[in-house]
């Protein structure tokens, strides 16, 4: 409110400065004046960015001046930041004009917006002092009876006591998120006994009632809320919500009645009433709410899927299927839509085929089970019959698929390891999917890349980085930045340098692809690189094993100043890998 006040105050205030200030600018002089009146431009083209550039210039160039400080002070309120406008504006009465009447209801305004009540009140009362028939005297006038009245709902408590009793809400509200019902509970207590007129307080506490058991409770705290705010929607939803866990039909029946009275057009308290719709089962008028919430923002994946769960539930099949469709079309990867189709598309041929779904963004948790339940069949089959499986039944890839992106800390890993152990290029097209996900880290595409080298793959892949989009085209592992990178260069350097002399020419390339495989090959859990002489000599033993070069542990390792033991158990992990 305070904020976008402000730019009212500029073109106002940049006319009468046109008048009594900027009068005597002389044509390209880059002075003060010239700075100002450039950022005013700026304002009125809507880039106001740019113009605080040149504001901030002006009152370099004129530090003293109140009437430029004080639209600078409105441009950093508009632009939010709200600290730093209250300093200029202190400044202003403080050390150049304490009679600029404007700047006091700047404070005042400022204030309100950091929450800081008293300090509003004696802001806009040393407004009115000043200047009583101001041009802003009315509006003054009504902010204060508006905060006297909060003032007084707040027990008369100083701003630092408030800010202590609104952290204590937040950490209740932290304890609640999770989960921590008990202690959430006694730090809302606090809150509501010395603000009774808390509301999101007192209707959070009544929810944390709720979740521990207490239902009369519950009923009673948001019985209290409504006596305060009647329309209040979260109060009249839960509620309906309490009364339907006492199983008092009667009673649900009649707070639907007036939860259906309720107006709004914030699309926060309408998916309220939608989603409390939705959980009492009354599907057809959830399905109504979601509707409208679509229509006021038709790309919000979760109003589809769940105005599409209402209108399934509701037997409006084909509505439903429209609205999964238009969710396929926004989030093209997305798990839901061909399952929750095929079911609606089942339910049209088969009415009996129907029943409820719930209202998760998620699949149903039968069928993830299932699932999942078939993904742990297929990698434990041994290589042949995993290979044969895939082959048999390509459609199971997809079920892969799935299970590498629900859980890519556990299961994508064991998938991962069968994938490189058998070489299982059957499931090339899902590991390529994997590089253009946006909700796969960087890390985990660095690795698919590794694995769809691994597995023998076609080049060029795309990859969608965090920060860039790229095309393989070549050697994979020169596109990315790796942990260790400079020493496993410098390790494979190394081994090239000392074999240069004893080797034919087109050793070094054969080398660094050797140790270009065991890097990709260990990808994520590279070994330690301790020791990286010894790494060096075991690249070169590869080297030699690899092309049936007769040499000896014992001699590589002298040359290298390491022992042969020590370099045996660095080739062993090379040849692990390859």
């Amino acid at each position: 409110m305070a904020a976008s006040q402000y730019l009212q105050w500029w073109y106002r205030t940049k006319e009468a400065g046109d008048n009594m200030k900027l009068n005597n600018i002389i044509q390209f002089e880059r002075n003060a004046e010239f700075y100002f009146d450039l950022g005013y431009k700026y304002i009125q083209k809507g880039n106001l960015k740019v113009a605080l550039r040149h504001i901030e210039k002006a009152t370099k160039l004129k530090p003293n001046d109140g009437f430029i400080l004080f639209n600078y002070a409105g441009l950093l309120a508009e632009l939010g930041d709200i600290s730093l406008s209250t300093e200029v504006l202190e400044n202003i009465v403080e050390n150049i004009d304490p009679n600029y009447s404007e700047c006091f209801f700047g404070l005042g305004c400022n204030y309100l917006q950091l929450q800081k009540i008293k300090k509003a009140i004696e802001y806009f009362n040393q407004y009115l002092k000043i200047d009583p028939d101001g041009e802003f005297s009315e509006e003054a006038e009504d902010l204060l009876e508006m905060l006297i009245m909060i003032k007084d709902a707040n027990n008369d408590l100083d701003d630092d006591e408030l800010d202590k009793l609104y952290e204590l809400e937040e950490e209740a509200i932290n304890h609640l998120e999770k989960r921590e019902y008990e202690t959430a509970v006694k730090k809302f207590e606090r809150v509501v006994q010395t603000l009774p007129n808390a509301v999101p307080a007192r209707n959070n506490l009544s929810l944390t009632y709720y979740y521990i058991g207490n239902i009369d409770r519950a009923i009673e705290l948001v019985k209290e809320v409504l006596q305060y705010e009647p329309e209040n929607i979260h109060a009249n939803c839960n509620l309906a919500i309490y009364y339907s866990k006492q199983k008092s039909n009667n009673w649900v029946d009649k707070q639907v009645r007036e939860i259906k009275k309720l107006t709004t057009d914030n699309s926060e308290y309408m998916y309220k009433i939608a989603d409390t719709l939705g959980c009492l089962r009354r599907h057809k008028d959830a399905y109504k709410y979601y509707k409208r919430l679509i229509g006021m923002d038709s790309s919000n994946t979760l109003y589809l899927h769940y105005g599409a769960i209402a209108a399934y539930n509701s037997k409006m099949y084909t509505e439903s299927i429209i609205l999964w469709e238009k969710l396929e079309e926004l989030e093209p990867d997305n798990f839901l839509t061909d399952y929750y189709i095929n079911k609606a598309q089942n339910s049209i041929e088969d009415t009996d085929s129907y029943n409820e779904l719930l209202y998760v963004y998620q699949l149903p948790k039968d069928e993830i089970t299932s699932r999942l339940d078939k993904i742990y069949r297929i990698i434990e089959l041994s290589e042949e019959k995993c290979k044969e499986h895939l082959r048999l039944h390509p459609e199971d890839k997809d079920i892969i698929y799935f299970g590498m992106n629900f859980d890519k800390a556990f299961l994508r890993v064991i998938i991962y390891t069968k994938i490189k152990h058998y070489r299982i290029n059957a499931l090339e097209a899902q590991l390529l999917q994997m590089l253009l996900r946006k909700d796969v880290e960087d890390h985990i595409k660095i690795e698919t890349v590794f694995m769809l080298d691994l597995i023998g793959a076609e080049k060029p892949y795309k990859v969608q980085m965090q920060e860039k989009e790229i095309y393989i085209i070549e050697e994979a592992l020169e596109y990315f930045e790796l942990k260790d990178r400079e020493l496993l260069e410098d390790i494979k350097n190394t081994a090239v340098a000392n074999m240069k002399g004893r080797y034919e020419d087109n050793y070094a390339d054969e080398v660094q692809k050797l140790w270009y495989d065991f890097i990709k090959y260990s990808y994520p859990e590279l070994p330690s690189l301790l020791n990286a002489d010894a790494w060096a000599g075991a690249l070169e033993y590869a080297y030699c094993k690899c092309f049936k070069i007769k040499n000896t542990q014992a001699a590589i390792a002298k040359r290298y100043g390491t022992s042969a033991a020590t370099l045996g158990e660095k080739y062993r992990n090379i040849s692990r890998m390859l």
